[in-house]
């Protein structure tokens, strides 16, 4: 007897299209190669208004059916399935690491909401547990799942889908930030960096955009006639116009706040391209090697230019640390192979379900 059925359920912001859907859609692909798979899709706000009563609801989707249920972001793990494991995206951030941050969306009115937070970590204690296997998204998310949680996990990290897709073909005078434009991604500082560079590069953004987060801190900026024709910001583009832009870049920028994961990193190195990112990136870090696979700054415009400058005078710089970038993911064998080995690992689940049927 084997795994036939793979039910994958997430939760979603609905409109917010991320690394989160991108993880699940790859992964549903991935499986139906081998096996029956079922997505589902539970659409989940960050309201805090709205948690308590969106948990208590999907802990209430009792599933019978599928061998196997494979959740991820919160809190679709509160399912109820006899044989349910979690690849662990994230927590509810604002509520666990970004709380005491500049990012938390509460942090005027915080005391308003220590219950909510106290509870949400509640849940989050029984309903991991529940969980036959839990595995991480990176060392990151590990490190926080045993920091508030007391919960140990294996990471698998994310497979990017089709990396043979991604290439270098040249190296032109721009640097490419490909990500959702909002507060933790911080495109605000590359930005303002430009005021302080002196190299004539350019600065390419594209991503889904936050409007409050744009009108607030990116808008003001581009007042700057020197800083706006600098600056090319496409918003949404397509997969293929992405792999366009990483192949012709000098070298890629990225610069989050405490990341999960981050995709970008991944894609970088595999189109032999540098990164520049800061020492609060979190995810990026775990690959990023400062002067051999990128450049680590302060988390400051003018740091950052600095960066972009040595960059920008020194080409053949970004040549080799993209080169030694495409060796060193090469040798990481982050693939979904590996992954799925990993997720539906037949002898052993056999063996759990067996038991489940005695």
């Amino acid at each position: 007897m084997g795994i036939k059925k793979i039910l994958i359920v997430s939760t979603k912001d609905p409109f917010i299209n991320g690394g989160d859907s991108f993880l699940i859609n790859s992964l549903a692909q991935e499986l139906s190669k081998n096996f029956e798979v079922e997505k589902i899709f539970i659409p989940f706000s960050t309201n805090p208004e709205l948690i308590e009563e969106q948990i208590d609801g999907i802990r209430k989707l009792k599933f019978n059916y599928g061998d196997l249920a494979i959740t991820s972001r919160p809190f679709s793990y509160a399912i109820k399935h006899p044989n349910k494991i979690v690849w662990f995206m994230h927590h509810l951030r604002y509520l666990y690491e970004l709380w005491d941050t500049e990012f938390n969306p509460l942090r005027k009115e915080k005391t308003k909401f220590l219950e909510l937070r106290k509870k949400v970590i509640e849940y989050d204690n029984k309903f991991l547990r529940e969980c036959r296997k839990i595995f991480a998204i990176s060392e990151n998310v590990k490190k926080r799942l045993k920091e508030y949680n007391n919960i140990s996990s294996e990471i698998i990290y994310p497979p990017i889908f089709n990396p043979e897709k991604f290439k270098c073909r040249q190296y032109k005078d721009y640097f490419f930030y490909p990500s959702r434009m909002t507060s933790n991604k911080r495109q605000h500082l590359v930005i303002e960096a430009l005021k302080h560079t002196k190299g004539k590069f350019k600065l390419i953004l594209a991503g889904q955009i936050d409007d409050k987060y744009f009108n607030k801190k990116i808008r003001p900026l581009l007042e700057n006639t020197n800083i706006k024709e600098r600056i090319e910001i496409l918003g949404y583009i397509d997969e293929e116009k992405k792999i366009d832009l990483y192949s012709d870049c000098l070298g890629v920028i990225f610069t989050p706040f405490d990341e999960d994961y981050g995709y970008i990193t991944i894609e970088s190195f595999y189109s032999s391209k540098m990164v520049i990112t800061t020492n609060d990136s979190g995810g990026p870090l775990e690959f990023v090697k400062n002067e051999q696979t990128g450049i680590i700054t302060d988390p400051d415009p003018i740091s950052l230019a600095k960066a972009m400058d040595n960059i920008f005078e020194n080409q053949g710089k970004a040549i080799k640390m993209g080169n030694n970038a495409k060796n060193y993911i090469s040798s990481l064998d982050i693939s979904w192979e590996k992954a799925i080995n990993k997720l539906v690992p037949q002898n052993i689940i056999d063996k759990v379900i067996k038991k489940i049927l005695r």
